[in-house]
């Protein structure tokens, strides 16, 4: 007789039957039907516990986060409309804010984070006066995407007329290094550029100087002024200053001016007390001919010890002037300068500007110390943040760059001239910030 074991076992065979019938049409399949059900089941729950995991840890280092709308550590935004708030508890009042920047500006700490946070819990707060700085910029550039390299000012003529772009964070591929260029910018001065220097030629003086260099009939290369402005400045082209007083020197037959050579290499000026090494450019610029003397006469002629004004700075020789190029860059801090470079397709600046185009890459930006001189003490210049838009802020403190996302980033220093070259946005300040 079978035992009551026996016959659940038999009653449970039976509804598994029915069921099988009823699920795969097949009352004796090969394998049940309900376990595939389970397996899917399974694989389910495995799938929603990785979505959650993966959006809570997207949260946690995004700081895209659900948040309580009283916090007074992060930008808050509403979830559905993407409006942006700050929570000050100095009034206890939620306050929309005007833009990115802004919000990060007045909330407290030193890394804030970007929170969302529901309409509902954003509506248990009482509403404050909007904040902010107009015009301050709604996004900013991530640390990784800064351009810390040099700054490179470009001319060309490209368009008709000498334009200048302002290239932020590169110098420009291809080209060759720059010999000597006679320029001239739309305000009718005459330049040489030699070996990363200009020196000015004397409104005066242009023709006189061009005819002593055996440059007379080269045209000057039509340049943009704040290409010249950018070329670190040599002293002008302009003969040595002579000591006053005695016109007759102890050498006889000469008189204090003269300038001798022995070969047309060799030069020098007759001084009161003796005569005076010149270089070729220096006896040129005397604008008188030299009168040549034997060598051995030369070399026996007494040195003087009285100093010549204006004698450093100058080119040793008349340079060779190169054909004018289509373009030319000078890239700072170095004051490298090359000729016929690709130059990078720029935008016209929303503001006043010192140039006619800034190329900043989309999605980059320069956080930059302005530097008085090359040798102005780190930290001593005023730190701006260069967006893609092609303006400057300058932050009120150097203390807001953690603020800001920059904590790790060191400034790059750009000589001051050139961050002004772009049209400047308004201050990053907290204060500024903060005003109703």
């Amino acid at each position: 007789m079978p035992s009551r074991q026996d016959e659940l076992h038999s009653y449970q065979y039976s509804v598994q039957r029915v069921v099988a019938a009823l699920v795969s049409h097949d009352p004796d399949p090969h394998r049940s039907p309900l376990r595939r059900a389970g397996v899917t089941a399974l694989v389910g729950l495995l799938v929603a516990a990785l979505t959650v995991g993966g959006f809570a840890v997207y949260g946690l280092f995004t700081g895209h986060s659900m948040a309580e709308a009283d916090d007074p550590t992060a930008v808050l935004v509403e979830k559905d409309s993407g409006a942006r708030y700050v929570y000050l508890k100095s009034d206890g009042k939620l306050h929309p804010v005007l833009n990115y920047t802004s919000g990060l500006l007045l909330t407290e700490g030193d890394t804030p984070s970007l929170k969302t946070v529901p309409a509902g819990k954003l509506a248990e707060i009482p509403l404050g006066a909007t904040l902010g700085i107009p015009d301050a910029p709604d996004a900013l550039p991530a640390s990784g995407s800064l351009l810390g390299g040099a700054w490179s000012v470009c001319t060309d003529t490209a368009s008709g007329r000498a334009r200048s772009t302002l290239v932020v964070g590169a110098a420009p591929g291809g080209g060759a290094p720059a010999g000597g260029l006679l320029v001239r910018d739309a305000s009718g001065r005459t330049h040489l550029i030699n070996d990363g220097k200009r020196h000015l030629l004397p409104a005066a003086r242009v023709d006189a100087i061009e005819r002593a260099f055996g440059w007379y009939g080269t045209r000057p290369w039509l340049v943009a002024t704040s290409w010249v402005d950018a070329v670190p400045a040599g002293p002008d082209l302009a003969a040595p200053v002579l000591p006053g007083g005695r016109k007759n020197s102890v050498i006889p037959g000469r008189r204090v001016g003269q300038v001798l050579t022995s070969d047309g290499k060799t030069y020098a000026v007759v001084l009161a007390d003796g005569i005076a090494a010149l270089t070729e450019m220096q006896a040129k610029l005397m604008a008188t001919t030299p009168v040549t003397v034997a060598p051995e006469v030369f070399l026996k002629l007494p040195p003087s010890d009285t100093p010549i004004l204006g004698a450093e700075g100058l080119p040793a020789t008349v340079p060779k002037l190169a054909d004018a190029p289509a373009g030319a860059c000078v890239t700072m801090p170095g004051a490298a300068i090359r000729v016929d470079p690709t130059i990078p397709a720029g935008t016209a600046p929303s503001g006043k500007a010192r140039v006619d185009l800034v190329h900043v890459p989309r999605g980059k930006g320069a956080l930059v110390e302005a530097t008085a001189s090359p040798d102005a003490p780190e930290g001593s210049g005023t730190v701006s943040l260069i967006t893609d838009a092609g303006l400057y802020y300058p932050l009120a403190s150097r203390d807001l760059l953690s603020r800001l996302g920059y904590g790790s980033v060191r400034p790059a220093r750009i000589p001051a001239q050139l961050v002004a070259y772009l049209p400047a946005g308004p201050a990053l300040d907290p204060v500024r910030a903060g005003r109703r």
